[in-house]
């Protein structure tokens, strides 16, 4: 059948030519105010929740008060020392904290279409399909809104990408030098910056050659010992002093095969409902192989620096030595923390959907209906992601001011959590209320310290001395309660299996021996947490 005659063709060309007729700037333009709109809804709608709350308390200390909590935290300073000065100007609602964020995640939807085109540059359609999925998708939506350091991150290494093409097409003094600044931050903004960086260095050595005889490797790695030195000087005393803890307290899993699939599915839908995410995972997966199926052969039989080879490595790499570096050091790997991978694969979809040099209709069909539906079903949830019922992996959210209402409402002479990360948003939002909130001292896996304690004016009691000071208290545990969060109060069966949603044993072990040395009152779960009233 030839191609006047075949309708899926003349789909295909129908929607190139329509891509075709628009400005290619001026859609990017309105791509880029569209997600600026999503990211601006909901931005109060949900509380901090533990690691939000840890760059809030930093972010409203002096300076020096800021940097000496810093030392107990697996983070650069810079991401804090920047909320600080924002809160300082602009006040610290919940909203206007994370409206920081809000900043580079627009940013990085424009520096996408400023490096597709460098990338694809006869192609503006591969680059608006990619920066539509970044300016729509959940998942750059939710950590745009984070007050966390992972939007930050993205965008100081998108903005070293564009420099480090421009220097590989132009190597000029000035693009190395934006290279080196910007790598400097991005590692001052978040650790996992210097894979990405790593990738950048370690492109040109396939053909050292040629890029040694334009002066390029010289410059290039000239640039990147500056930022090394830089980032270094600026980091040294924190890295020394917190190599051994990173070692020590990360819960983060080995990255085994379905870890490093769930990542592909995160790109797109961010999260999705407990009980249909075999389904999106399914969609994510079939999206995932399809393009892979028809990149993969592209590549090998190009074989050269093109821009499919530069999108596929800028994807693979830092994903690649994290991989590595988990597997060797301590894991790493964190699908939020490989958030600067995503926007190639974004190219990537948009590569296979419109792949340049041919009128064949499979990649428009294959990848892009597929895509689309994605995108459609994983925006019915963003209601939910922005008030919290819906939540990424490994993001311990759950309704602070509700159980702070429900404990002051309840007799007892204080409340007791079985893990920080329950104390932490508890004390942020209700420091006067009573009753008084501790942390437990002797919790295995603790993600504060007694700075922290001490700022926060409460203090870390020991689990064998509750009873010694309390005749009634309320211990808090944490669940896991999927993503229809309760909303009031139900009453739990004595008996029930119980779903733990972190320190499983810990917490087992704990309520075990509480309920041998107290009577238990009564036991409710609210939100995603477990309260269980104990007395003498």
């Amino acid at each position: 059948m030839n191609a006047q005659a075949n309708p899926l063709i003349k789909l295909k060309q129908k929607i190139a030519a329509f891509w075709n007729e628009i400005n290619p700037d001026i859609a990017a333009l309105g791509l880029l105010l569209l997600g600026l709109a999503r990211r601006l809804s909901g931005l109060g709608e949900r509380p901090l929740w533990f690691d939000e709350t840890i760059s809030a308390v930093y972010a409203r200390q002096d300076i020096s008060t800021l940097f000496a909590l810093n030392n107990g935290d697996n983070h650069p300073f810079g991401y804090y020392l920047t909320l600080k000065f924002w809160i300082d100007l602009f006040g610290y609602s919940d909203a206007t904290i994370r409206l920081l964020s809000v900043v580079p995640g627009v940013g990085a939807i424009w520096l996408v279409w400023l490096i597709g085109r460098r990338l694809f540059p006869e192609q503006s359609s591969i680059t608006l399909s990619a920066t539509a999925i970044m300016a729509l998708n959940p998942f750059q939506i939710y950590f745009s809104q984070e007050a966390r350091n992972y939007s930050f991150m993205q965008f100081w290494v998108l903005l070293a990408i564009w420099f480090w093409l421009r220097g590989l097409e132009n190597s000029r003094w000035l693009d190395w030098l934006g290279l080196g600044s910007v790598s400097a931050l991005a590692i001052i903004y978040n650790f996992t910056g210097a894979f990405y960086l790593a990738a950048l260095y370690l492109y040109p050595l396939f053909r050292a050659r040629l890029y040694w005889e334009k002066g390029i490797l010289l410059r290039m790695w000239g640039a990147g010992a500056g930022a090394g030195v830089v980032a270094g000087f600026a980091l040294f005393p924190k890295l020394t002093s917190r190599l051994d803890a990173i070692k020590n307290n990360f819960w983060i899993p080995e990255p085994e095969p379905l870890i490093i699939l769930r990542t592909f599915f995160t790109f797109i839908f961010g999260a999705a409902p407990a009980d249909l995410f075999i389904l999106a995972f399914a969609l994510a997966f079939v999206l995932l192989a399809i393009t892979l199926v028809m990149a993969i052969p592209a590549w090998w039989r190009e074989r050269r620096d093109s821009g499919l080879a530069r999108t596929l490595w800028l994807l693979f790499a830092p994903l690649g030595l994290v991989i590595l570096v988990s597997l060797a050091f301590q894991s790493l790997y964190l699908d939020k923390a490989l958030i600067a991978c995503s926007p190639f694969y974004y190219l990537l979809l948009g590569w296979a959907i419109f792949k340049p040099g041919t009128q064949k209709w499979g990649g428009a069909i294959l990848v892009g209906i597929p895509l689309v539906i994605a995108l459609l079903w994983s925006s019915l949830y963003l209601p939910d992601i922005y008030n919290g019922k819906l939540q990424p992996l490994y993001i311990a959210r759950y309704n602070v001011n509700q159980i702070n209402t429900y404990l002051a409402q309840q007799p007892a002479e204080a409340v007791v959590t079985a893990t920080d990360i329950a104390w932490l948003p508890l004390v942020y939002y209700g420091a006067q209320a009573l009753p008084p909130k501790y942390s437990l001292s002797d919790y295995p896996t603790p993600n504060i310290f007694p700075l922290l304690v001490e700022k926060l004016h409460s203090e870390t009691i020991a689990s064998a001395d509750v009873g010694k000071r309390f005749k009634r208290f309320w211990v808090l545990f944490e669940l896991y309660q999927g993503d229809n969060p309760l909303a009031e109060p139900r009453p739990l069966p004595i008996g029930l299996d119980i779903p733990w949603a972190h320190s499983k044993d810990w917490q087992v072990s704990l309520m075990a021996d509480f309920d041998r040395k107290y009577t238990r009152v009564q036991a409710v779960e609210l939100d995603r947490v477990l309260l269980v009233l104990y007395q003498q």
